[in-house]
């Protein structure tokens, strides 16, 4: 199946410094912002809508996405263009309590590219939102990236493994997970 540019957008979530400055165990994997840069250029190209999506926290407990703090702030490589829309949420998912859905709507989107930060909860919980409103998803396997998770017992999960189940279940209902070249392929 071929997508049209025009019923077609890209979602860039949380795609923010904070991930990459705080001194966490591990940073966002290197090939993170340089595919998704890529897959950007390309969609700019064939006139596909970008879609920035910005996590502010209004969390007392939480350590990211602090209102007023650089930490907000959409990583330089992938800077949005000033045409560009900015969505900001304040939970998990990018459609709960804003005004993405009917922007989308509006701009007769039908497909959502969806990438970034982190595979098994803001893009997860979007692209389960998402499929619940009856959109197409595409969620790129090498465009979206997690952490290692340590355990309460003080296991650890590592990341990959968090990747290739969450992007299992996505594919088994709520999503086509594909890689970044073969979804530029569909256009």
């Amino acid at each position: 199946m071929k997508l049209v540019p025009e019923k077609t957008a890209l979602l860039v979530i949380d795609v923010q410094w904070d991930y990459w400055k705080l001194k966490l165990p591990q940073v966002p994997p290197a090939s993170l912002l340089f595919k998704l840069k890529t897959l950007i250029h390309f969609c700019r190209s064939r006139k596909v809508k970008v879609v920035y999506i910005r996590h502010i926290s209004h969390s007392s407990r939480s350590i990211f996405f602090q209102e007023g703090t650089e930490g907000t702030e959409i990583m330089e490589e992938i800077k949005p263009l000033p045409e560009e829309t900015v969505i900001t949420k304040h939970t998990p998912g990018a459609f709960f309590n804003t005004n993405l859905h009917e922007m989308l709507r509006e701009k007769g989107i039908e497909n959502l590219i969806l990438t970034g930060m982190r595979t098994e909860h803001c893009c997860d919980t979007t692209t389960r939102e998402a499929h619940a409103l009856g959109y197409r998803n595409y969620f790129i396997s090498d465009c979206t990236a997690t952490f290692d998770i340590v355990e309460k017992n003080g296991d650890v999960i590592p990341r990959e493994e968090i990747q290739k189940m969450t992007q299992s279940i996505l594919d088994n209902g709520f999503a086509t997970v594909i890689s970044s070249e073969a979804l530029m392929e569909l256009f």
